[in-house]
């Protein structure tokens, strides 16, 4: 009778504070549990949605870079085998926006310096409506002599939103490469799993007229020899001209 009275008198008093306490380190152990899951279910559900910002493409070089030290390499140069905007395929206010450059040894090298190594042209005749550049160009070393598209210097408002709150130094040059499916920053195994196709509304927007795939931007500023290069972010091509608007881009998946 005792017992069951002692019993009761411990029911009614509640837990003790070594209960409460053992009570809550299972409840933190099995929290820890679920957090564990939590980066698998974040990366299922991205690569779900498509999550296809510009603002997300650009962290993902930033990240790549973090982690391995490289922007990359295998880029597109946005010219032709011949020198000329690639497939002649971007609209009048993309190529308007556009120079031919050819960087020296000295930006060469600032470029290389990042990591990226090679870029590809395209041939005069490539069809492939998806840009894949490792079927349809030709990788080349980043060396003296290696002509790129570069945004012209006049376009104020749009450097100044890839470029921030950072001052260029010298003669700066904006050099733009598109990302295609052969970058060394897309694959399976790389921190962007497909590269991004830009499908505007506008019937301008479309592979026979635009270029589809987003471009990275990368400023070489300085005075020689002391050249340098850093990535400034992400823009898209469409028939508005270059843009850092997101837009409609698709096939993002991050890791």
């Amino acid at each position: 009778m005792n017992l069951l009275q002692n019993t009761r008198k411990q029911a009614a008093r509640g837990l003790t504070l070594i209960e409460l306490v053992v009570v809550l380190a299972i409840l933190v152990a099995l929290v820890g549990l679920v957090l564990a899951f939590f980066p698998g279910l974040l990366s299922r559900a991205s690569k779900s949605t498509s999550a296809t910002s510009i603002q997300d493409i650009a962290k993902a070089v930033q990240i790549n870079y973090s982690t391995q030290l490289t922007y990359g390499s295998g880029y597109d140069s946005l010219l032709n085998a011949g020198g000329a905007e690639l497939y002649s395929k971007l609209t009048l206010a993309v190529s308007n926006q556009l120079n031919r450059v050819t960087l020296s040894a000295t930006d060469s090298a600032a470029l290389t310096a990042l990591g990226v190594n090679n870029i590809y042209h395209m041939t005069a005749t490539a069809t492939d409506a998806t840009f894949n550049v490792t079927q349809t160009g030709s990788s080349i070393a980043v060396s003296a002599n290696v002509p790129v598209a570069a945004i012209k210097s006049t376009e104020t408002a749009l450097l100044a939103a890839v470029r921030g709150n950072y001052t260029p130094q010298g003669t700066p040059v904006y050099v733009v490469l598109g990302v295609n499916k052969g970058a060394t920053i897309v694959g399976s195994n790389s921190i962007l799993q497909d590269a991004p196709v830009r499908a505007g509304a506008d019937a301008n927007e479309n592979p026979t007229t635009s270029y589809q795939r987003y471009g990275l931007v990368f400023l070489i500023d300085g005075t020689t020899p002391a050249r340098t290069a850093r990535f400034l972010g992400a823009v898209a091509f469409g028939s508005a001209g270059i843009t850092t608007a997101e837009g409609s881009l698709q096939g993002y998946y991050g890791n």
